[in-house]
């Protein structure tokens, strides 16, 4: 994989590094844009709060041995901006990088259906989100409703204001938290409510 990786990938380098127990600080050392990391075959905690800490060096993609859409939600939450079966052919897996390099989230619509039903029976909260504290209270409100699986209709509807309101409020809530979509949303959401195992 790494070989085909490697030979379309034009003047960008590609490097591997072992893991151990010391892998972050390792990374951090190598200053990548994208991480690949193999989440192994049996997916545990610590490969879960590996996951975390390497999310907070550069956007990362798991792979893992099987399409298991709880694996692949759990890797979500602990940061992964991306997921992938091991098996996945080479082109498919430049694509995913070229799009998590560019601030997407790359996985497949069932996960995403998912990760936000998951979401949406957790409740929501914003005082440990990232950039929380610049949200004004009618933004955390949007914030909280929109990790519940909210539509802007929804939305609309139940705050007695247009869809147009709360186009303007979400664009402001993005700018403010530095994300692009609601899916996005909705997991920091799921983040700032899941306790974090760190690594070493």
């Amino acid at each position: 994989m790494l070989r085909s990786l490697r030979s379309g990938n034009g003047s960008r380098p590609i490097s591997t590094i072992a893991a151990g127990d010391d892998l972050p600080k390792r990374m951090a050392a190598s200053l990548p844009s994208v991480i690949l990391f193999d989440l192994g075959p049996s997916p545990d905690e610590r490969g879960l709060a590996t996951i975390s800490a390497l999310s907070g060096l550069a956007k990362t993609i798991v792979l893992a041995g099987a399409d298991d859409d709880a694996v692949a939600v759990d890797a979500l939450k602990a940061g992964a901006a991306g997921f992938c079966p091991r098996d996945t052919p080479p082109d498919l897996l430049r694509r995913a990088v070229q799009l998590v390099e560019a601030g997407e989230i790359w996985v497949c619509r069932r996960v995403m259906v998912r990760l936000i039903e998951e979401l949406a029976l957790r409740p929501a909260t914003t005082p440990g989100l990232a950039g929380g504290e610049q949200l004004t209270a009618r933004e955390r409100e949007l914030v909280n409703l929109v990790a519940a699986g909210a539509a802007n209709k929804d939305i609309a509807r139940r705050l007695a204001i247009s869809v147009k309101t709360v186009k303007t409020h979400m664009t402001s809530i993005f700018r403010k938290l530095g994300l692009s979509t609601r899916l996005e949303l909705a997991v920091a959401v799921g983040r700032s409510t899941t306790p974090q195992t760190k690594v070493g």
